[in-house]
């Protein structure tokens, strides 16, 4: 004879799903074993021994809940789902607009939008540090004398001239006033959304040879020449 109800127990006290999230293939899984191992306690239970009726409603309310939770998490996914697709759909129309984007993080498969240094004050020097993924600096631009926004000339190359590889890289903006003293400076891309790409991370804002997360638009205006 089996003595499956401690199982029973410990199925729903380890695989009952949460409330957020797809449901799992686990909470399919755990819900069939739960009527498995429900039934085989019924076929083999003592018959001079049966389990109460008090313990079979107490599991019946366990799977009860086991069920509730599993269709909770799928009509939340649905939501979410929803929304995203609300979202996605929002976002098609930047395309064709003038934006202003955090470049502190980029995504590069080309020659990138106008490169712009904004700073806190005037700057009398400086230098735009651009790292791979691995942190490896593979380019090192001068920044000139002026005050923000100071456009820097960079066709998305490393210091031997060669493009660089498809891939995300981070620009860092070290600057100094007229007095050797730090300016805080941010690294920023300016150009037109020529599309909205749905990849696997989320949307991303295609502008010329450079993809940016919609989150890091700063300012959004009518393209040169749009009515």
């Amino acid at each position: 004879m089996i003595e499956p109800t401690s199982s029973l127990q410990n199925l729903l006290g380890s695989s009952t799903p949460g409330t957020t999230g797809a449901t799992s293939p686990a909470a399919a899984a755990s819900r069939d074993q739960f009527l498995r191992l429900f039934v085989a306690q019924l076929e083999n239970q003592n018959p001079l021994d049966p389990q109460s009726g008090a313990d079979m409603v107490a599991q019946l309310a366990q799977f009860s809940s086991l069920e509730q939770a599993v269709e909770t998490n799928r009509r939340l996914a649905d939501m979410v789902a929803a929304q995203d697709a609300a979202g996605s759909a929002a976002l098609a129309d930047l395309v064709g607009r003038e934006v202003t984007a955090d470049a502190s993080s980029l995504s590069l498969d080309g020659p990138p939008p106008s490169l712009e240094i904004d700073a806190d004050g005037a700057i009398a020097s400086g230098e735009v540090i651009v790292r791979s993924a691995s942190g490896a600096e593979v380019r090192r631009l001068p920044i000139g004398a002026g005050t923000a926004p100071l456009v820097i000339a960079w066709d998305g190359t490393d210091a031997s001239g060669v493009p660089l590889a498809p891939g995300t890289y981070t620009v860092e903006v070290t600057a100094r006033g007229r007095d050797g003293g730090d300016v805080p400076a941010r690294p920023r891309l300016r150009g037109v959304v020529d599309a909205v790409e749905l990849t696997p991370d989320g949307p991303r804002l295609r502008l010329g040879g450079t993809r940016i997360s919609p989150a890091a638009v700063t300012t959004i205006a009518r393209s040169p020449g749009e009515p």
